[in-house]
Order: C-alpha cells, then structure tokens, then sequence
C-alpha cells in the first residue's frame, strides 16, 4: 500500500482531528505542510479547486474533508475501530454536531483573541469563503460563540464523568471530532482555562495530546505531486446507484461544499457508496487522478 500523505498546517483543527486519529492508529505518515491562505497551487493541483485543509493522499487518490478521510482510514487499517458497529450512528452524529456547530462556537473567540498576531490577508481569504468569516462577522459572532461554546463544554464534561472517553474506554471518532474544537482554544489561555476548570474533560483532552505521534516524514509538496503523476487510482466498485446523488456513472460533474468554501472540483462520476462519491479527473501534469467527497455537506452538480 502506498504511503499516508497528509496535506495540512500545524495551526488547523480539522487537520488535528486527522493527526490524533493516526497517532491513535500508530500509522506512520508523510507530512505537507500546505499554505495557510491562498493561493494553494500544489494543492489545487491534485484536488482539481477544493482548497480547504486538510485533505489525504494516497498514491493518486485524494480524500477530503475529515468525515470521509477518517473513514476511510478506518476501512484501510481497521485495527482500532473509530466507529464500533454498535455505536456508530451516534458517534456520526456527535462528528457532526462537533464539526458544524462546537467547531464553529470555538473558532470565532479565538480569532478575535489572535486578531493582532493573525498574518496580512488572513481575514480577508476566509472571507473569501463565506461572509460569516469576515473580520465584522467574527468579531460581531465572537461573544454570543463563546456563551454557546461554554454550554457545550459543560456537556462533554458531564458526558465524559467517569470515563476516559465519550463513549466509554475506547477512543472514537466521536473524540477525535469534539478534541480538535477543544484543542484550538489552547491558543489563548483565558479561553483555555474554561476548559481546565473542568476535571472530566480536562483529564480527556490530556488523554488525547498524549497519544504517541507515530513515525512522521516530511514531504515536499512537489513529491506528492510526483507520486500521484508516478501511480493510478485504484479502480472502486459502486456499493449503490449513482443515481441516488441525480447523475450516474460517467456523468461529467462538478462538486462542492454546501456550507462554505465555494470552490469546485470537476470531474467523471467513477464510483457512489452510502456516505461517498468519487470522480476521476485528467490532469495534463498528472495524469488520471481520483479525488473522493463524502456526500453529507457535498453538492453534486451535473454539467
């Protein structure tokens, strides 16, 4: 099997949800570190437009947003499950709230606390992806965020009394969602401390930042680019109609994130299962390279 490529930046929550899940994994990985703001060259270069962090690579087959990349990490080293059989919808169900509303109830506090050390233009290119993450919008959110985000603390912390974690004693991907949020507020202390009040979750998340980081290597961007021109997309049999999603395969489409983050990617409907889609695209420096979306929080738009 070709080796993990991850595509992120050390600031990033979402990629620190995906560093915890390999450190629980102990899988060894090739780190790229990936601009901050646009522009992204190399990165648009495998993903065909998607510009958001982080996103996964495997020879040539590119996974984004962490929903899909956790599970298909899941499925290709499935030794310490992130999603037990038993529990596995309520655990989906608190990725998602962790990841579309904790996630944003953190964020907002911490940028306005970073706002005077955050780099030229950093604003300005979140913007870019949605108007509630303009400077206005942050700092206008930031107060109401940081009341909501103290509500939900207070329910992991009752949540995780008398256990290590969510869920019991095993780790999920339900804690690997709710840790990230949780992580980025440790950049300013005085939000940090709320959580530190708090013995449960306080003992949790020292649980999950102590988790080993297996073997890390770092890449450069172009290498990756060099092993997706060097390999093929592995070929991937649908599990359901592509016509549940309004196209089927071979049908030229364009997909995209229904929240924020307009940028396309266009491509050939190869393969569809229950939570992805799949299109390959022609790239004229790479060849065939196969670029994988969850569908939940995903647009399909036929061309």
């Amino acid at each position: 099997m070709s080796a993990i490529i991850f595509h992120h930046y050390p600031l990033s929550p979402f990629s620190e949800k995906i560093r915890r899940i390999l450190a629980y994994k102990g899988l060894p990985w090739c780190s790229v570190q990936q601009p901050l703001m646009m522009p992204k060259p190399d990165l648009v270069a495998l993903t065909g437009g998607y510009r958001r962090i982080p996103v996964l690579q495997i020879g040539a087959d590119v996974y984004c947003d962490t929903a899909l990349i956790a599970r298909r990490l899941d499925e290709l080293y499935p030794a310490k499950p992130l999603l037990p059989p038993a529990q596995a919808g309520l655990i989906g169900m608190v990725e998602d709230w962790a990841d579309h509303r904790l996630f944003f109830q953190c964020v907002p506090p911490v940028i306005v606390a970073l706002y005077d050390a955050l780099p030229a233009g950093f604003l300005d290119d979140r913007a870019a992806m949605s108007p509630a993450l303009t400077k206005d919008g942050l700092f206008k959110s930031a107060p109401q965020a940081w009341s909501q985000a103290r509500l939900s603390l207070a329910h992991l912390e009752a949540q995780l009394a008398g256990k290590a974690f969510l869920f019991g004693e095993q780790f999920t991907l339900a804690d690997a969602a709710c840790y990230n949020p949780v992580w980025f507020l440790k950049n300013d202390p005085n939000l940090f401390s709320e959580v530190m009040a708090k013995p449960a979750l306080a003992a949790w998340f020292a649980r999950i930042e102590a988790l080993p980081n297996p073997t890390i290597t770092d890449l450069s961007a172009a290498a990756a680019l060099e092993v997706a021109r060097n390999a093929e997309p592995v070929k991937l049999t649908s599990s359901m109609p592509a016509d549940e999603v309004g196209v089927a395969l071979g049908d030229e489409v364009a997909v995209a994130a229904d929240d924020y983050g307009p940028e396309q990617t266009a491509g050939r409907v190869t393969a569809v299962t229950h939570d992805s889609i799949t299109i390959d695209r022609q790239d004229a420096a790479l060849g065939a390279v196969a670029v994988h979306f969850p569908r939940a929080g995903y647009r399909v738009i036929k061309r």
